[in-house]
This record gives C-alpha cells, structure tokens and sequence, in this order.
C-alpha cells in the first residue's frame, strides 16, 4: 500500500489515502518519490480546466529512485535517481520520427483518455495524472518516463526540472529561439515565467522585461535575470514596454498564465515582426481576440509552446548538468517544503 493525494471530484479538496499499486508491466517502472513540485496544472485540474477526470492521484513534477523495473526496460535499473516526464514518447509515431518527441501521439492520448489507472481503493481504480502522479509515495510511470539523472544531485530540487523549468526555459530556448541581443518580456513570473526569464539569460536576450501585478514576484524575477520591471497595475503594460524600447517593443513576448486578455497584451507588445509564446494553457472553450490587419501587415505571430518544445532525454540532463555548474538557478525556486498531507494547503496557496 502507498499514500497518494486523490482528486475524487472537480472542485472538491485532494484526500491523502492509503492505495494500492498495480505491478508494472515490461516497459513500466516502479519509482518511489523523493519530492514533488506542486504546479498550477495540478490546481487546473481541479477547477476541471485541463482534462484528466478523477478520480486521479494528481502531480507531475517529480523525481525519486528507480525501485523495479519491467523486463523491456533497458536503460535504468533500480536504485538508479531519476526525473518524471509526463510526456511520452514512443518513438515510433510521426512527431517522435520528425524530432518533435513532445508531441508524442502516445502523450496525446493519454492526455485525452485521462491517464491510466494504476492505483486502487476499495475496489475503484484510480487514474495517475499525466503519466506521472507524483503526489504518491510511490508511483508506476513508463520506462521513458523515467530520466536518469547523477545521484549527488538533490532530489527535492531535481523535481521542479520535471516540468516547470524544462517548460519554462524550454520555451525560450527551444520555442522561440531566443538569440543574443534579442528583446524578451514575460507576462507572468510565477515558477514557470522565471524559467522563462533565466531561458532568456541563458540565450544571450540583451533585455528581458518581467511582467506581474505582484511586487514580490517582480522583485524575485531580478535575481532570476530581469533587467527591467513592468507592473501591470500601474497602467497598460505593452505601452510600458514600448517605453523601455525605444518604442519598437519586443522581438518576443511570452505569456505564461493562460488568461486570454493577457495574450493580447503580450501580442500588443510586440515590435513589428515579433512573436508571443503561449506557455499558459488558457481554460476549456477561451478564445483570444488578436487585431487581425497586424498579423499580416506588421508579421507578427502567435506561437504554442508545450512542454518548453523539449527533448526531454536530451534537455533535462542538460539544465541539471547547468544547475550543477551554477548557470541554472534551482534552490531559488523551492518556496516551501510541505509533507503530502498538507498538500490540500499548497493548492490554497496557488490559488
């Protein structure tokens, strides 16, 4: 028996109880989880914004230590340290061919059915979010949800490279391409936006302009590469933004809440052949109005970006190899430490 946090119902609160887990199947492993970032995504599924439907042990964003394998898995054994990806990649469908793992038909489908159930209570079988279902004391994921990391590196830090900074950074990076002397701002430095941010430092971005309401986050994405500050709150910000830059605006404006209002600042930001990167998931049935003579007469574009457009075997030993260099900043992100029981108390602090 392990301990998961269950959404029983949309809207209602995650109870934390005792579950069986299914035995792996040959390309399924068994982690026990060491730590588990708690993600806006998870508090979206809740509200029933994103679609996995409960009941589901939620969590994404995790890392612990390999404790059995299925028969066809190769390339970790147990006691090996490794990080979740809730994206699949079978490696056999178009997008996996075509270099595109993150857009895996495999991830796609388990995104739509709901993820598979391999936990159990008193007879009902229970869901694991996204392929991952880290607010469990053990898990069940596929083998290539599973990457090897090196065993020094803290696995309460690693955890957060599950989804928020290969999101984040990835978007910069891998998306939109950020290169030297480009001009960058970021609607929204919540964990995923300050990965953003430190993409775009690490890209060589010449200015990056960190876009919230709060003064507290705004003051924290300094530390993370901020070089100028814009508060929503104090009057229209792609104007503020334009005032910073010469009046051209920006060569990339992500918007990494999902508020469709907020994506039509981000586009209004832009300097004529500009593009915005949507990382935030807007809610089931949003729409966002964009002036439409301005997408063809002044080139500008607007940009998906899922899952930082990653490779996750290549990119998520990358940025822990960058942690471990000290060019990648993760200790910052770690806010709070809580114990699975007071999980319930996390989702109140997100919201």
């Amino acid at each position: 028996m392990v301990k998961g946090a269950v959404l029983y119902n949309f809207g209602e609160a995650l109870k934390v109880e005792s579950l069986k887990l299914r035995a792996p199947q040959p390309d399924e492993v068994v982690v026990k989880l060491a730590a588990s970032g708690v993600c806006h995504s998870d508090l979206s599924v809740q509200q029933a914004k994103l679609p996995f439907p409960p009941p589901v042990v939620l969590g994404h964003e995790g890392a612990g230590v390999v404790e059995e394998v299925g028969k066809d898995v190769k390339h970790v054994k147990p006691g090996d340290h490794v990080v979740l990806s809730w994206v699949e990649n079978c490696g056999r469908c178009h997008y996996c061919i075509a270099g595109q793992p993150h857009l895996c038909d495999a991830m796609m489908q388990s995104m739509m059915s709901g993820g598979e159930l391999v936990f159990e209570k008193d007879g009902t079988q229970i869901a694991r979010m996204a392929g991952v279902a880290s607010f469990a004391e053990r898990t069940v994921v596929r083998g290539n949800a599973a990457i090897k990391i090196p065993d020094d590196v803290p696995l309460d830090r690693a955890c957060l490279v599950g989804c928020g900074v290969t999101t984040g950074v990835g978007a910069a990076v891998n998306t939109a391409k950020v290169q030297p002397g480009d001009t960058v701002a970021v609607y929204g430095c919540g964990g995923v936006g300050l990965n953003v941010i430190q993409g775009a430092l690490l890209s060589g971005a010449a200015r990056i302009v960190a876009v919230d309401l709060a003064p507290a986050k705004l003051e924290l994405a300094k530390t993370f590469g901020a070089t100028d500050l814009v508060n929503g709150g104090d009057g229209n910000a792609p104007d503020q933004i334009r005032s910073l830059t010469d009046g051209l605006g920006v060569d990339f404006a992500f918007e990494v809440i999902g508020v469709p209002a907020v994506i039509q600042q981000a586009y209004m930001s832009l300097k004529r052949g500009g593009k915005v990167i949507v990382v935030g998931v807007p809610p089931i049935g949003s729409t966002v109005e964009i002036p439409g003579q301005m997408i063809p007469l002044e080139e500008k574009s607007i940009i998906g970006s899922l899952y930082g457009s990653a490779n996750m075997k290549r990119d998520m030993p990358r940025l822990i190899d960058l942690y471990q260099r000290k060019k990648l900043k993760l200790d910052e992100l770690v806010s709070k430490r809580i114990k699975l029981e007071d999980v319930n108390e996390a989702f109140a602090a997100l919201e």
